[in-house]
């Protein structure tokens, strides 16, 4: 920890022994501060109490570079959410909410209900978990006043119209149409992207015997898929489901749906094979009445203005808080630092990270057009919302326009936590919701500070899949770096 902060946030805790030996002195303990909200503290030993289990659960699962970085990820989140839970506390003397002992009562009876436990077995159940009745209450009385602080702060001030509503419906109705659908079954050999003519020329013939075989025996389709098809879902007859209009390319999408039901297409090339296509039933398009999902939708948009009053509140308390960081994840043995450098933000500027363009950098090779949609959050298991999907073109690209049609909220990044992270995800028929990495807002921000006359940053995912670039606008700020003089 530097000068500064030692002589501005840092703490030394010695636990000695009072009266006792030098020889026979306790070791000295330093505590040392990650982070300061207002006038209160998160420290080392406290971040690491709160990560303890699922510091084991991620150290059994991954090793070498992926522990590394889940180990980063999930560190960070975790001083994000503890830094978020002290603000919410203080914001709770502020406006002077408390929890009653009637209500905490009624809490924890609901969890002893819940789990079937006996008010006289709660205390030997918690000691199996290393707990105590104290820490229990005193947690169950924390989550309970974050709760009223949220409600009171964040969903008691927002309300859905009906017209909000039957707009939703309006700008949405593709999605709730159940359109005219194809089932369909395939052969497929693939041809890989850089295969010579010969291997080309072995490929084409094998579709060619196969729709051959397919013509003699035309009821026999998915056994010959089956056997012959070296697609993935042979082992399904080749069955590809219901296909609907807009899920596969254009010139795929005129034969499929040009097609009688129980007839057999041309051996078709693309870029990713050779194709033998079989109509087996269709489905009728119909949209489904308002009447009947308005609930639904109502809960959805609720969902959504929730989750974004939420995260407007969080950054309001946040510029309001004097809030340092200092915080390097995944200090090895050796104490070196780890690939973050502590940020110190002037959390009043307003930094913003805008979307402006999408590289799909490897294509999956399959028949349909890709999506990708992406989500926004501090894990993958916590995703805040997620955009809406959008194909790439031919060169396997997603320009400003494309994306410029999206909310501003799923596109434009203002003050973003350095522990969120982008979540970008793939959309085939063959591969539904295929994962293609993360771009971290902490490299964005760390990015930037090291250039802070970028207008544009670009980063690849950490799979190395995809390529985003963002343009970068700072407002109302000098940098992106507190002034020394305000550090007290």
């Amino acid at each position: 920890m530097n000068a500064r902060l030692a002589s501005g946030i840092a703490a030394i805790y010695l636990f000695l022994s009072a009266g006792a030996p030098l020889a026979d002195a306790k070791p000295i303990t330093i505590e040392r501060i990650v982070a300061k909200i207002n006038e209160e503290i998160i420290t080392l030993s406290e971040l690491q109490d709160f990560v303890q289990e699922e510091n084991k659960k991620i150290r059994g699962q991954f090793t070498g570079k992926e522990l590394e970085s889940r180990l980063r990820e999930m560190e960070l989140a975790a001083l994000d959410l503890l830094i978020e839970k002290k603000l919410i506390l203080q914001r709770a003397k502020d406006i002077d909410i408390s929890v009653s002992d009637k209500e905490l009562e009624t809490a924890i009876q609901v969890v002893l209900d819940r789990n079937k436990i006996q008010v006289n077995q709660l205390g030997s159940f918690l000691a199996a978990e290393g707990r105590s009745i104290d820490s229990f209450r005193g947690q169950m009385r924390q989550s309970i006043l974050i709760r009223k602080v949220e409600g009171r702060e964040v969903s008691f001030r927002l309300s859905v119209s009906e017209q909000e509503i039957a707009d939703f419906y309006q700008a949405n109705i593709e999605k709730f149409r159940k359109g005219e659908a194809r089932r369909i079954r395939q052969i497929f050999f693939p041809v890989p992207k850089k295969a010579s003519r010969d291997e080309d020329e072995e490929q084409r013939a094998k579709a060619r015997a196969a729709f051959k075989r397919v013509n003699r025996n035309g009821k026999n389709f998915a056994l010959i898929a089956k056997k012959d098809s070296e697609g993935p879902a042979s082992a399904r007859g080749g069955d590809l489901g219901f296909i609907k209009k807009g899920e596969f390319f254009p010139e795929f999408e005129k034969i499929i749906f040009s097609m009688p039901v129980g007839k057999t297409g041309e051996v078709i090339r693309t870029r990713a094979g050779y194709h033998i296509l079989f109509v087996e039933s269709k489905r009728s398009g119909k949209i489904t009445n308002l009447d009947l999902i308005s609930g639904n939708i109502r809960k959805r948009i609720f969902r959504e203005k929730s989750a974004k009053r939420r995260r407007e509140w969080i950054s309001e308390l946040k510029r309001a808080a004097f809030l340092e960081v200092d915080f390097n994840p995944q200090v090895n043995s050796t104490g070196a630092k780890g690939s973050f450098e502590a940020l110190f933000r002037d959390v009043r500027e307003q930094i913003s990270f805008k979307l402006v363009a999408v590289q799909l950098l490897k294509s999956s090779d399959v028949i349909g057009r890709e999506k990708l949609f992406w989500t926004y959050g501090s894990s993958r298991r916590d995703e805040r919302w997620e955009s809406d999907m959008l194909k790439v073109d031919d060169k396997l690209f997603l320009g400003i326009d494309d994306i410029d049609g999206l909310k501003s909220i799923h596109r434009e990044f203002i003050n973003p936590d350095p522990a969120t992270n982008l979540y970008v995800y793939e959309h085939n028929y063959l591969l539904p919701n295929s994962y293609l990495g993360k771009v971290s807002f902490a490299d964005l921000i760390k990015e930037f500070s090291l250039s802070p006359r970028k207008k544009k940053i670009a980063l690849v995912t950490d799979e190395d899949r995809v390529r985003l670039e963002f343009e970068v606008r700072v407002e109302k700020t000098r940098s992106i770096v507190a002034d020394p003089k305000e550090i007290k």
